[in-house]
């Protein structure tokens, strides 16, 4: 919940991950099928696809919001002796506009192997048993970088 209601959502890609550790590659991440609800309501978007910063106008002032979107280019394949084996990056779209708020991230999709959040004190924020990884709920939005090993069906 945030704050105080808003009527505008900043929403931004994550970094490359050419200078995050476990990946050091360059990426070049965009998000689609972006759907957002403010307090329960479906807003109108002109496009669902971000490949830039973009300020969202929402239909009312909300102090609730939901966003569910597909994060792509932010994962590289590591070696060609496994090409299943991949690292990515992640984090939410929103964590300039309100960084303290409580933010939990789903991987769909590969077998989550480890999760790394570089930006916690506790860096490991893999949570559960293999092959039951998932990523530490409730995490705060400025912190919430999470960098993720996996394993990712084979490229056809």
């Amino acid at each position: 919940m945030l704050p105080k209601a808003t009527n505008i959502l900043q929403v931004q890609l994550p970094s490359s991950g050419e200078q995050l550790p476990g990946m050091m590659t360059r990426t070049s991440p965009t998000a689609g099928n972006l759907r957002v609800q403010a307090d329960g309501m479906n807003v109108p978007l002109a496009s669902t696809e971000i490949t830039t910063t973009t300020d969202v106008p929402l239909t009312t002032a909300a102090t609730t919001l939901r966003l569910t979107y597909r994060l792509s280019g932010s994962t590289v394949r590591r070696t060609e002796s496994r090409p299943e084996r991949a690292a990515s990056a992640i984090r939410p779209l929103t964590t300039i506009a309100e960084g303290g708020l409580p933010t939990n991230l789903t991987v769909r999709g590969g077998r989550l192997l480890n999760a790394v959040c570089p930006l916690l004190t506790e860096t490991r924020c893999a949570v559960g048993n293999p092959p039951e990884l998932s990523v530490l709920q409730g995490i705060p939005a400025d912190k919430a970088l999470v960098v993720l090993q996996l394993d990712l069906p084979q490229p056809q």
